[in-house]
C-alpha cells in the first residue's frame, strides 16, 4: 500500500509541474481560429471551370488567422515557365513576399505584399487572365491555379482552381488550306473535316456566288442560307449536294462530308472568272464557334464568239470575248496565213477586226489610201480568231464570210444585138458586150464597123466577141471612114451616137455588198507605135511615133448622173482620169485601181488592179443612181483620138479580189 501511495503523488507533482511549465497566462479554454477558406465567387472551386470570353473568376479567401502565406503554384500546358517569364513572372508565386514580381501580379488582378500579409479576408479577380488562355491555346486541356494559404497559427487550406479549356470547334480542308483559293477544276477534291469537342449544336453555311444565285439553288430546293443542324425541308436537297444535315450533325464531335461534286458543276453554269463563297459556322453546346470561309476561285475559261456582224463594205466584224488572260491578245488572220493582226478591243469584251489604212502620193500628188495585207475583213474569205497568250492559242474560231458581189458578164460568155437607129430612121443590129436583156457594157463606134446595107456579112467592130476564142472580148483599134482613128475599147456605160461626135457616157448603177481589195482580169495586147495623132490633141506631136499604151482601169463613184466623154469630128470634150481627180461635176471618185499596158503580150497575162481610195470613209455607194465604171481602151489617149491603129486587145474573167 504504501508503495501505491507513492507512486500517486509523484504522478501528481509532475503534472502540477507540467501545467506550471505550459501556463503563458492566457485562457487555455479560447479555441484556435478557423482555418483559412479559399472560394470561387458564383461557383464551385472544386470543380472545373470551363473557359470562356467573358467569364468571372473571383477568388475569396477568408483567415481569421490572419494571412502569413499565401502561394500559387501553375500547372498549365498554357502558361509555360517560358511564357510567365516573358512577362516576370514564375510557375511559383508567392503573394505574401513577390519579390519583383509584384507589378506583373497586379497587372493579372493577384493581389500582393501588404495587400495580402496579414489580411484576415481578401478577393481578387483573375477574370482577365482566364479567358487569355484560349488566346494562346487551342487545344482541350486543364490549367491549373494551385492556392495555398497559410495563417499566422500555421494552419493553411490548399485549393485548386482547374480552368478547363474546350477547344473551340475547327473546320479544315482535307489536302488543302481552307484559308487559300481553291481552283475550280475537275475533277478536284473538297473534304471538309469539322471537329467539335463541345459537340456541335449549331452548323450554317452562306452561300456567296455569282453562278448560285437565289433562283438557281431555289430550283434545287434550296437557299443562300443553309442550317445543317435544323434543315426542314431541305434536308434531301442537301445530301444530294454531299452536305450531311440533321441528326448526322448535331450532337457530333466530328464529320466530315464531301462537295467534290457540287463545286465542279459551277464551271457548267458559269464562265466568268469569280469567287464563289461558302461561309460555314459551326457552334458548339458551349457557345463556342468557329466561321471559315471556303472561297472557290473559277479563272473562267477563255471564249470567243464571231457575233456575225460583217460589214463587207467597212470590212469589219467583231467578236466577242470571255476571259482573255492577263497579258493575252485576240488575233485574226486568213485561214491558213503566215500572220496573225491583232484585233482592237472597242468596249467590255467586244474587239473589232478592222482594215489598216496605209496613205501614199500617186502619180499626181493625191492623198490615196490603200489596206494594209492582213487587215480587215473582206467578202469570199474564210478567217481564223484566236484568243492567244505567249503565242499560243487558248481558243479560236473560225468564220467564213459572203461571197460579195460579181461583174455583170465579167467572164465575156454573153453576146448579143442591140438596134441602132440612124438618123433616117434606119435600123441596125450592132454588136453588144452583153447577154440578152442585160445592159451594162457598151462601145463606141461599132454602127459605123457593122454596116454593109443590112446585109449579115460582118465588118470589123471596136469590140467584139473574138472568133477564136469565144467568150473573151477582143477590141480593135480602126479608122473609121477611113481616115477618123478610133481605139477598141469597152466600158460600163452606154453610149450615143448624133452628129459627126460619140459621146461615151460612163458609169453603172451598181449594188455593191462589199468592198473589193482590187479587180482581176485576163488581157492579151497588141502595142505599137503611136501612128494616127487627133487634130484636137493639144499635145499629138510629142505622141507621133512614140510606143503607144492600151489601159484599163476601174472606179468606184458616187455619181448624180454618167459623166459623158465625147469625140469625133469635133473637139473632144469630158476627158478625165480617175487617178488624177477626186471628183467631178457628176459626184466624188471614192478609189480607183488602174493598168497601163505598155507591151505586147502575146499570150494570156492575168492582171490585178489594186485600189487606191481617195474616200476610205465613204458610206457603201450602192444606193447612188451610178457607182461602177470599168473602161478598156486600145489607146490611152483615144479620146483625143491618137493612138496606134493596129492595136488589138483581148479581155475576159473581169472579177473582184477580196
Amino acid at each position: 500500500m504504501k508503495k501505491l501511495v507513492s507512486m500517486t503523488m509523484a504522478m501528481a507533482m509532475m503534472a502540477a509541474l507540467f501545467v506550471a511549465c505550459g501556463d503563458d497566462g492566457t485562457d487555455d479554454e479560447t479555441p484556435p481560429p478557423a482555418v483559412p477558406t479559399i472560394a470561387l465567387d458564383g461557383g464551385d472551386i472544386d470543380q472545373p471551370q470551363e473557359i470562356t470570353n467573358p467569364m468571372s473568376v473571383k477568388v475569396s479567401v477568408t483567415a481569421p488567422g490572419a494571412i502569413a502565406g499565401f502561394t500559387v503554384t501553375i500547372d498549365s500546358p498554357a502558361l509555360t515557365d517560358e511564357m510567365l517569364a516573358a512577362v516576370g513572372l514564375a510557375a511559383e508565386l508567392n503573394l505574401v513576399n513577390p519579390g519583383s514580381m509584384a507589378e506583373a501580379l497586379g497587372a493579372l488582378g493577384f493581389p500582393s505584399g501588404e495587400a495580402v500579409s496579414g489580411k484576415t479576408a481578401l478577393t481578387f479577380d483573375i477574370s482577365a487572365l482566364v479567358p487569355m488562355i484560349a488566346a494562346i491555346y487551342e487545344e482541350t486541356s486543364d490549367h491549373k491555379f494551385i492556392l495555398k494559404v497559410t495563417d499566422a497559427k500555421g494552419q493553411s487550406t490548399t485549393k485548386t482552381l482547374t480552368c478547363h479549356l474546350t477547344a473551340a470547334p475547327t473546320i479544315a480542308l482535307d489536302g488543302g488550306d481552307i484559308d487559300q483559293l481553291q481552283e475550280i477544276t475537275n475533277p478536284m477534291s473538297v473534304k471538309i473535316g469539322v471537329t467539335a469537342p463541345g459537340v456541335i449544336a449549331g452548323f450554317t453555311v452562306t452561300i456567296d456566288s455569282p453562278a448560285l444565285t437565289d433562283e438557281m439553288l431555289a430550283a434545287v430546293g434550296l437557299a443562300a442560307e443553309l442550317n445543317l443542324v435544323n434543315p426542314g425541308s431541305m434536308a434531301e436537297a442537301l445530301g444530294a449536294l454531299g452536305f450531311p444535315s440533321g441528326e448526322a450533325v448535331s450532337g457530333k464531335t466530328a464529320l466530315t462530308f464531301d462537295i467534290s461534286a457540287l463545286v465542279p458543276m459551277i464551271a457548267q453554269i458559269y464562265n466568268e472568272t469569280s469567287d464563289h463563297k461558302f461561309i460555314l459556322k459551326v457552334t458548339d453546346a458551349k457557345g463556342k464557334s468557329t466561321t471559315k470561309t471556303l472561297t472557290c476561285h473559277l479563272t473562267g475559261k477563255a471564249a470567243l464568239a464571231y457575233n456575225n456582224d460583217a460589214d463587207l463594205w467597212a470590212n469589219t466584224a467583231t467578236v466577242t470575248t470571255a476571259n482573255v488572260p492577263d497579258g493575252g491578245s485576240v488575233q485574226y488572220r486568213v485561214k491558213g496565213a503566215a500572220d496573225w493582226t491583232d484585233a482592237v478591243l472597242v468596249e467590255g469584251s467586244k474587239y473589232r477586226l478592222a482594215p489598216v489604212y496605209e496613205t501614199s502620193k500617186n502619180a499626181a500628188g493625191l492623198d490615196v489610201h490603200t489596206i494594209k495585207a492582213g487587215t480587215g475583213v473582206f467578202a469570199a474569205t474564210t478567217y481564223e480568231v484566236r484568243i492567244a497568250k505567249d503565242g499560243q492559242a487558248v481558243d479560236s474560231k473560225e468564220f467564213a464570210t459572203a461571197v460579195g458581189d460579181k461583174i455583170p458578164n465579167g467572164d465575156m460568155s454573153g453576146w448579143s444585138k442591140r438596134i441602132w437607129i440612124d438618123g433616117s430612121n434606119n435600123e441596125f443590129p450592132i454588136t453588144y458586150p452583153n447577154p440578152e436583156g442585160m445592159k451594162v457594157w457598151d462601145s463606141g463606134n461599132n454602127a459605123f464597123l457593122e454596116q454593109n446595107n443590112g446585109e449579115e456579112t460582118l465588118f470589123t467592130p471596136l469590140c467584139r466577141q473574138d472568133e477564136t476564142e469565144p467568150g473573151t472580148a477582143r477590141l480593135q483599134a480602126r479608122m473609121v471612114l477611113g481616115f477618123v482613128f478610133a481605139p477598141g475599147n469597152m466600158f460600163t456605160g452606154d453610149f450615143d451616137y448624133s452628129g459627126f461626135s460619140g459621146t461615151v457616157n460612163f458609169g453603172k448603177p451598181y449594188a455593191w455588198t462589199a468592198r473589193p481589195r482590187a479587180l482581176k482580169v485576163r488581157y492579151k495586147a497588141q502595142i505599137g507605135k503611136i501612128d494616127k495623132v487627133g487634130s484636137y490633141d493639144p499635145d499629138g506631136a510629142s505622141y507621133q511615133d512614140k510606143q503607144d499604151c492600151a489601159r484599163i482601169f476601174v472606179a468606184v463613184v458616187n455619181w448624180k448622173a454618167q459623166h459623158g466623154v465625147t469625140s469625133g469630128m469635133t473637139e473632144p470634150a469630158g476627158m478625165w482620169d480617175p487617178a488624177a481627180k477626186t471628183s467631178l461635176d457628176e459626184g466624188t471618185i471614192l478609189g480607183y485601181g488602174d493598168l497601163v499596158i505598155t507591151q505586147t503580150a502575146t499570150g494570156w497575162v492575168e492582171a490585178t488592179l489594186p485600189f487606191n481610195w481617195y474616200a476610205k470613209d465613204a458610206a457603201n455607194p450602192a444606193s447612188a443612181p451610178f457607182s461602177l465604171v470599168i473602161s478598156c481602151a486600145t489607146s490611152v489617149r483615144g479620146d483625143y483620138l491618137t493612138g496606134c491603129s493596129t492595136n488589138t486587145m483581148q479581155v475576159d474573167d473581169f472579177e473582184w479580189v477580196y
